[in-house]
């Protein structure tokens, strides 16, 4: 069974709305579809809390946003596809530090 959902937007929104439209058809996707899976990335993004860094975080040359330390596995897999070869580099230095010193912490 299928739900109905209808959503409203302005005025100014309309020709946006009307280039949706287009792109869907010429790519031959149903805009249902392509409206949920939307919702479905949105979800996914967002189900854990709206991460937010202010932009003078971004003007850092040292800042580098990443997933929350306990996030789930998606997100930091997501996170390193997305990442340079510089950072991967980087990010899995990271993880081996912190292994070591878990480890050095047990045996203590």
């Amino acid at each position: 069974m299928n739900g109905v959902v209808s959503f409203s937007f302005k005025k100014e929104k309309e020709v946006v709305v009307e280039e949706f439209k287009k792109i869907a058809q010429r790519e031959g996707k149903d805009r249902s579809k392509l409206l949920v899976e939307l919702i479905e990335e949105y979800v996914k993004v967002h189900s854990s809390g709206n991460p937010s860094f202010t932009i003078d975080q971004f003007q850092d040359p040292n800042f580098q946003a990443v997933p929350a330390f306990l996030s789930n596995k998606d997100k930091w897999i997501q996170n390193y596809k997305n990442s340079n070869n510089k950072d991967k580099t980087k990010l899995r230095m990271q993880a081996m530090d912190m292994l070591k010193w878990f480890r050095m912490v047990d045996i203590n």
